[in-house]
């Protein structure tokens, strides 16, 4: 029995019989002493967490110590759940551009409800008890009871919101819309080729393309099992990667909408540049490796006279923007859309992004779901889920209900 509870049974009993005090007193101690060795676990000044304490190796589950006094602009999270993506497994594998120093407690997305605030957090209008989905990413340490996270990275979420769908939006939805906004210009009708890879964010922009810009959207996939769920998202056709098959499908697909001579003349070069630029992923001798990074989402526009126009998107052999063509490379690289770039250039469009998607979900526009969900003691198997490229939409750690089983709920 914790120190505060004995003093609450003292102030009670004391006036009102002393004898039953002193025994109650000596039960509350016998009590105490029977489990004092149990373990940590029931420790009130600590936290649960999985934590990485040698690249490639399992995660561990220890005790922490309760995160630090916080800065005005910052908040502590209570987490309901957090989400597992690519770059948490990349990062524990050291395969990542990014290194990050051990120990350390991956997960960046994470939902749940504030339980303590800065005085800059409540100058900005964020309070105890807020329901919040945040988006961790200079941070990481989701993957316990409790966070700290800037308010820049923080959302509110309405009650309407279940905090495990909440989970499941920020990331890849973000992402997506804006590689299909801003760089793709994207409108109503507008023909849309979404390289989907294994899920993740492809699939969360053929979401966005056809729910909610009402494009007429296409998808390639990692496999044949992924082109239901590209048709379910709302895709008119979907179909598996084949490198000798490639072009004859889009050219089907095309001459069923009225567009002729797809590839040829000058802008059917460049229009074969892009396609094996978005398709160079699947041609890599470890693929999973490229499909699980968090900048590897980019949108090019193929121009195509007077029939309009095509938007290529989703995962490809990217560049970042200061990397430089290799020698002998050809000019023509894509660049990745990489969030952490755009949270420090262009901020008011990653924090109105963020509400965007949030509404979206809400109007029932979009409907992003978890693909696993297990307990933080299952944890390895969720990563493992990951690495071997079986996930198709979010891997979501309960961090409340630590032993659940891990389920699949589609893949």
């Amino acid at each position: 029995m914790s120190i505060s509870v004995s003093r609450s049974i003292f102030s009670s009993l004391l006036n009102r019989n002393r004898r039953k005090f002193i025994h109650c007193l000596f039960s509350s101690r016998l009590q105490s002493d029977e489990a004092g060795s149990k373990s940590e676990k029931d420790s009130p000044d600590k936290l649960e967490a999985a934590i990485l304490r040698k690249y490639s190796e399992p995660l561990l589950i220890e005790k922490l110590e309760l995160p630090k006094k916080l800065q005005p602009a910052e908040v502590l999270i209570d987490i309901n759940y957090c989400a597992l993506n690519g770059l948490d497994v990349l990062l524990c594998e050291n395969l990542y551009s990014d290194k990050q120093n051990i120990p350390f407690v991956p997960g960046y997305e994470v939902s749940g409800k504030l339980i303590e605030v800065g005085e800059g957090a409540k100058e900005a209008g964020y309070n105890i008890g807020d329901r919040v989905v945040a988006l961790n990413k200079e941070r990481f340490g989701g993957l316990a009871d409790q966070c700290i996270a800037e308010i820049g990275d923080v959302w509110k979420i309405p009650s309407s919101i279940r905090s495990v769908d909440a989970v499941c939006l920020l990331e890849n939805y973000m992402t997506a819309l804006i590689g299909l906004e801003k760089h793709g210009c994207i409108e109503e009708n507008n023909m849309v080729l979404i390289n989907v890879g294994i899920g993740g964010i492809g699939l969360a922009a053929v979401d966005i393309a056809a729910n909610v810009f009402l494009a007429k959207v296409i998808g390639v996939s990692f496999s044949e099992d992924r082109n239901d769920k590209i048709r379910e998202r709302g895709a008119f056709h979907a179909f598996t990667y084949k490198e000798k098959k490639l072009s004859s499908e889009i050219e089907e697909i095309a001459q069923e909408k009225g567009i002729k001579d797809i590839f040829e003349g000058e802008a059917g070069q460049h229009f074969k540049k892009i396609l094996k630029g978005f398709m160079k992923v699947y041609q890599s001798k470890t693929p999973s490796k490229n499909f699980l990074r968090d900048d590897n989402f980019g949108v090019v526009v193929q121009h195509l006279s007077r029939e309009g126009k095509i938007i290529v998107a989703g995962v490809a052999h990217t560049k970042s923007y200061a990397e430089k063509p290799e020698e002998g490379e050809d000019v023509f690289c894509i660049s990745g859309i990489n969030l952490k770039d755009y949270r420090k250039r262009k901020n008011d469009l990653y924090r109105q992004t963020g509400d965007d998607i949030i509404s979206f979900f809400e109007e029932g526009l979009v409907k992003p779901s978890p693909s696993m969900i297990a307990g933080l003691y299952e944890v390895n198997t969720a990563f493992k889920f990951i690495s071997e490229m079986k996930a198709c939409g979010k891997v979501v750690i309960d961090i409340k209900n630590k032993d659940a089983e891990a389920k699949v709920l589609w893949k």
